[in-house]
C-alpha cells in the first residue's frame, strides 16, 4: 500500500562520519585515555596493540577497528522504527516531588515513592513503563536505592532498571531481581575528558570477574565548554574517543558494552546543564547517527525528550519537551525517557507525567503514515457529495473521524462553546488524571515473591542501615 510519511532529513555525511571516527582514532593513538582500575589495566596491558604508561592508556588504530568490527557482526541490519510508543519513567532517581495537591516541592518518602510507583503502573495501558520514580529520603542512605527498587517491584507491571552506587546495595538489588524474574542493568558511566574511571566501571568489572548475570551499557555525559570542546564535532571526537576506550578495554574482557556517544551543552551563564536547548537536539541528532555509525546502522529509538531544565510543569517545560518529543518521533524515536522529571532530575511531578504522556499522543500522530490510494483520493466521495454538498454525515467521515488525535486535556473548542460550559482548570483535570490513574493500578505480585522481597529487605537493614 502506497503511504506518506514525514520525517528528519539532513546531518553528517559519510564522508564525514568517517573523518570523525578517524579523528577519534587518532586521540586514542596519540593522546590516549587514563584508567585507574587495576584489572582492566592488567588485562588490556597484555594486548598487542596496547600501549600503557602508568595510568595512560594508548590504543592503536588496530585494535579499535577489530573490535568495532566484532561488535557490527553481532547486530542485526537496521530496521524500521515500528509503531510502537513508550513514555519511560526512570527508577529510583528524583529524591524531590512537587506535590500536585499542594504544588509544593518536598522530599519524597516511602508513602510518596508507594503512589508513585501506582500512578506509573496506573498508566501501564497507556505505554508508561517503569517502576517508582523517587528515591526516600525518611530511610537510611544505603537502604535507599533497595527499598525504591522493592517498592516498583511490588506495585509496577514493567519496572525498569534500579539505581545502585555501591557494590553492597548492587547485591541486594540483584537478589531482588531474581526473587520477581526480573534482569536488572548498569549504565557503566565514563567520565570526561578521557577518563575510562569511577565507581561504576569498578562494579561492571566486579560483576564480569564474578559473572554476575547484570546487562551493561557504556554511557558518558561530556559537557560542551566544561569537560570538552565547545563546538560539536570536537566535542563528538572527545566523546567518541572515550566510549571507543572503554569499549575496546571492555571487550578484552569479554563484554560488549556497545558503543553511543553523547553530548550535553552547558549554560555558561548558570553553570549548569541545558537540558531541552535546540543544542541538546541537536546534540542527539548528532548522537544518533554517530551510535548508527559503530551499530551497523541502528540508531537509538529512546529519545531524552523529557529530560529539561525546567522546575515546573509550566511553559518552559512544554515547550522544550514538546519540541523535542516532536523532532525525536519525526527522526524516528519511539521510546521517550525521563517522564515527570524536572528540575535537572532531581524533582518529580506527578503533574508532568500527565503531560508527557499527553505530548507522546500528538507525536504518535505526527508520524503516522497517511494513506495514498484511489480510495483515500477521495474521487467517489466527491461523486457522491457533488457541488454544495456536506461531508459530516458521509459514511467516509463516520467511519474515520475517530482516528484523528483527541486529548482529554486539550479540547479544540470555540470561544464561545468555552465560555458557555467551562471546564474545569487544567490543574484539576490533571489532579483528577492522577487520582483514576492511582486507582486503576490492580497489579499484583505473587505472595510468595512479595514475602522473599521482605526477607532481602529486612536482612539488608540489619547488615546496610
Amino acid at each position: 500500500m502506497d503511504k506518506i510519511t514525514y520525517g528528519i532529513q539532513g546531518g553528517l555525511s559519510a564522508p564525514q562520519l568517517q573523518r570523525l571516527h578517524e579523528t577519534a582514532l587518532r586521540v586514542l593513538d596519540e593522546i590516549g585515555v587514563e584508567m585507574v582500575n587495576p584489572t582492566l589495566l592488567q588485562r588490556i596491558s597484555e594486548q598487542a596493540g596496547v600501549r600503557v604508561d602508568g595510568t595512560r592508556v594508548r590504543f592503536a588504530p588496530e585494535i579499535v577497528n577489530r573490535m568495532v568490527d566484532q561488535h557490527r557482526a553481532t547486530l542485526p541490519a537496521a530496521a524500521a522504527p515500528g509503531n510502537e510508543f513508550f513514555v519511560d519513567v526512570s527508577d529510583g532517581y528524583c529524591f524531590q516531588v512537587l506535590d500536585p495537591d499542594t504544588d509544593r516541592l518536598r522530599p519524597i518518602g516511602t508513602g510518596d515513592c508507594v503512589r508513585l510507583a501506582k500512578l506509573v503502573g496506573g498508566l501501564h495501558a497507556q505505554g508508561v513503563l517503569g517502576g517508582n520514580p523517587g528515591l526516600p529520603q525518611d530511610v537510611p542512605a544505603m537502604l535507599r536505592e533497595v527499598l525504591s527498587y522493592k517498592i516498583g517491584l511490588e506495585h509496577c507491571p514493567a519496572p525498569g532498571w534500579p539505581g545502585f552506587t555501591s557494590p553492597e546495595t548492587a547485591d541486594v538489588v540483584l537478589q531482588m531481581a531474581e526473587a520477581a524474574g526480573r534482569s536488572v542493568g548498569i549504565s557503566v558511566f565514563v567520565l570526561d575528558p578521557l577518563l575510562v574511571e569511577g565507581p561504576t566501571v569498578d562494579m561492571a568489572v566486579d560483576f564480569l570477574m564474578r559473572k554476575k548475570k547484570v546487562s551493561m551499557s557504556l554511557t558518558c555525559m561530556p559537557l560542551t565548554g566544561a569537560t570538552t570542546p565547545i563546538r560539536l564535532p570536537g566535542a563528538f571526537v572527545e566523546s567518541t574517543a572515550t566510549m571507543l576506550g572503554a569499549f575496546t578495554a571492555f571487550m578484552v574482557l569479554g563484554a560488549d558494552l556497545g558503543i553511543g556517544p553523547g553530548v550535553f551543552p552547558f549554560d555558561m551563564k548558570y553553570g549548569t546543564i541545558a537540558y531541552g536547548t535546540p543544542e541538546h537536539v541537536l546534540a542527539w541528532l548528532m548522537g544518533n547517527q554517530i551510535s548508527a555509525f559503530y551499530n551497523n546502522g541502528n540508531g537509538s529509538w529512546f529519545c531524552p525528550a523529557f529530560n529539561t531544565s525546567a522546575v515546573l510543569p509550566d511553559a518552559h517545560a512544554m515547550t522544550t519537551r514538546s519540541a523535542f518529543a516532536a523532532i525525536g518521533a519525526l527522526y524516528g524515536a519511539r521510546h521517550f525517557g525521563f517522564a515527570g522529571w524536572l528540575g535537572l532530575d532531581k524533582f518529580f511531578s506527578p503533574e508532568q507525567l500527565i503531560l508527557d504522556v499527553e505530548i507522546v499522543g500528538y507525536a504518535r500522530h505526527l508520524v503516522k503514515s497517511i494513506e495514498f490510494t484511489d480510495e483515500t483520493l477521495g474521487f467517489d466521495v466527491l461523486r457522491e457529495v457533488g457541488p454544495r454538498g456536506e461531508f459530516l454525515t458521509h459514511p467516509d467521515t463516520v467511519a474515520h473521524c475517530h482516528e484523528q488525535w483527541a486529548s482529554p486535556l486539550f479540547k479544540n473548542q470555540s470561544p464561545e462553546q468555552w465560555m458557555a460550559s467551562p471546564s474545569p482548570s487544567m490543574k484539576e483535570q490533571i489532579r483528577e488524571m492522577v487520582r483514576k490513574a492511582e486507582a486503576a493500578n490492580d497489579f499484583a505480585l505473587a505472595p510468595d515473591v512479595r514475602r522473599e522481597l521482605d526477607r532481602i529487605y529486612e536482612k539488608a537493614v540489619r547488615t546496610l542501615a
